[in-house]
């Protein structure tokens, strides 16, 4: 006897099993080394397995699934008919049940192909579910709802293609529209009847057409596969299990054959690892998902997970509690998995918006406050979780924590705006708002904000000082210039008039004349403005003579009042 089948995955036993007792392994050859056979599956597969002893050394199919390095159910067929032995038939030696099964055969065989034809028939006019099995099984063709279906899909990529056979990005969108539409309607037609292989074959005709199509992608072929993926999660989630086994066979045997371009494979991966698991495979893939959100606890980030459906950087926890209530799990039990996770900002974000929605504020802040203890890094999120506390304090009229909120958000915040400035000062007595606009303006490390917050407190002087101890301050005198010209155009006037010495000497063009002729107006404004220009205006006009279109815009300034 030999030691095999801790080789092979349990619904993978499950299939060689099927196919070993239903006589699908022809050609089987075994010798002191070796066994060799022909396995029929959706094609013939040449299986040969070496083995030493009651070991097995290793072992080749020529399926697609086999190519991957991975054992599979035509090795196993293969396997058990070394062990159990076989009928002339080529079906596995078994009492009672085989040879009943033996006995339907031995009918079937000897009955007229007439008459089997026309039971056939007569099976696949009582419902349309019947006539998609046959099909699926026999493989004889597709149904007419699905040809039509397919001439459908064809008129909306040749609607849209050029006669090169490419769909341009202007035409995209369009296109992405159309066909989803057709999709959803035509195929969710054939779902609503059961006819579940034909809604199968018409979704996969369209996935791979758009899998081999030249088109000038943004976003709408990811668009139209997920609609594809969420039709075949209705399929598999309705069939029979005896429909799902072909199409489960459809996705190990294409979803890297090349059958689509290789990024859209990945949802076809996606859909045979994810979807078509089997319960206890998708034991293990919520293991390694614990394993992956367990060794992050305590860390602000859920790790995130590649997929083509879920998203391309799912939280593990997301995608944990999707598989976990595919086995059964209520929401109640995701949720309280989640609890044990509350660093994570995804899974605190899930049930602050479940508090918001249900209208718990004390919930809502609490978690509110929960994020600000493990998100202290993080200004952005500081702020925001900030914005809805000083809103929920506002609603329940708690002025003294919206107060304490307003100030911790400014002294955390460095974008705090003018407007959360102001609302914080409305809130403070005068005594308490002197020292207080000292510290919120001292920590701006924004030059730009700082002197916002001090131009509106109207404190001159250190405005001034600010601007003056800037290297590059000309932005900053345009925008506050005027606010400090009671006491500060002197030196206002010195500044711009060496600036604008500066563009006389290097002034060419149009461009550059109309440049310094608004600095000159601008200077004109300021007290004792006018003189300056004046004086400007006459140095200019004997330094650059030979500017003549310079001089006519002078003129003007020359004689300024």
């Amino acid at each position: 006897m030999l030691n095999w089948k801790g080789l092979f995955r349990s619904h993978i036993l499950e299939r060689g099993w099927d196919y070993a007792s239903d006589g699908s392994v022809t050609d089987f050859v075994k010798t002191d080394d070796s066994i060799s056979a022909v396995v029929q599956g959706s094609e013939y597969y040449k299986v040969k397995i070496r083995y030493s002893g009651s070991e097995i050394i290793d072992g080749y199919c020529s399926c697609p699934y086999a190519a991957k390095g991975e054992w599979c159910k035509h090795m196993a067929a293969v396997l058990y008919l070394a062990d159990n032995g076989m009928t002339s038939g080529g079906a596995l030696a078994m009492s009672n049940q085989g040879a009943e099964m033996q006995s339907i055969k031995e009918i079937v065989g000897s009955a007229d192909r007439k008459d089997i034809e026309d039971l056939l028939i007569y099976l696949a006019n009582q419902d349309d579910r019947t006539e998609s099995f046959i099909r699926a099984h026999l493989g004889t063709g597709k149904s007419s709802d699905v040809k039509q279906i397919e001439k459908e899909i064809d008129s909306v990529f040749n609607a849209y293609s050029g006669r090169s056979g490419y769909i341009d990005y202007y035409s995209a969108m369009s296109f992405e529209s159309d066909l989803n539409s057709l999709l959803r309607n035509r195929v969710g037609e054939l779902i609503d009847n059961e006819s579940y292989m034909d809604a199968f074959n018409a979704s996969m005709y369209a996935y791979t057409k758009l899998g081999n199509w030249d088109i000038d992608d943004d976003g709408e072929i990811a668009s139209i596969s997920s609609t594809c993926y969420e039709l075949w999660q209705d399929i598999i989630k309705n069939c029979e299990p005896k429909e799902r086994e072909p199409i489960k066979e459809w996705f190990e045997e294409h979803s890297d054959d090349g059958t689509v371009i290789d990024y859209m494979e990945d949802m076809l991966q996606d859909f045979l690892e994810y979807e078509l698991a089997s319960d206890d495979e998708l034991r293990e893939i919520i293991k390694g998902l614990e394993g992956k959100i367990e060794s992050s606890k305590g860390q602000t980030q859920c790790p995130g997970i590649f997929t083509s459906y879920y998203g391309y950087s799912c939280d593990a926890i997301e995608l944990r509690n999707i598989f976990a209530k595919r086995l059964g799990a209520t929401d109640e039990e995701a949720e309280e998995y989640m609890r044990g996770y509350m660093s994570f900002k995804s899974v605190r974000d899930y049930f602050i918006k479940k508090a918001r929605d249900q209208g718990d504020t004390k919930e809502e802040i609490r978690l509110l406050k929960l994020g600000k203890e493990y998100d202290k890094e993080s200004e952005y999120t500081m702020h925001t979780y900030s914005k809805r506390l000083i809103e929920l304090y506002a609603q329940n009229k708690d002025k003294e924590s919206e107060k304490l909120e307003r100030r911790a958000d400014l002294l955390a915040n460095q974008g705090a705006s003018l407007e959360d400035f102001r609302a914080y000062r409305a809130m403070c007595t005068d005594k308490e708002w002197s020292d207080e606009r000292l510290k919120i303006i001292g920590s701006r490390k924004d030059i730009d904000k700082r002197c916002e917050f001090l131009a509106d407190e109207k404190m001159k002087e250190k405005l001034f000082d600010t601007i003056w101890a800037q290297k590059d301050k000309l932005s900053l005198v345009n925008k506050y210039g005027f606010a400090l010209a009671d006491k500060y155009s002197e030196q206002i006037l010195n500044f711009y008039s060496e600036f604008v010495s500066g563009l006389a000497d290097e002034a060419c063009n149009r461009s550059r004349y109309n440049d310094l002729s608004r600095y000159l107006m601008r200077m004109s404004q300021f007290t004792g403005g006018k003189a300056r220009v004046r004086q400007l205006a006459l140095e200019w006009m004997e330094m650059y003579p030979t500017r003549k279109v310079m001089c006519e815009m002078l003129e003007g300034y020359r004689h300024i009042k």
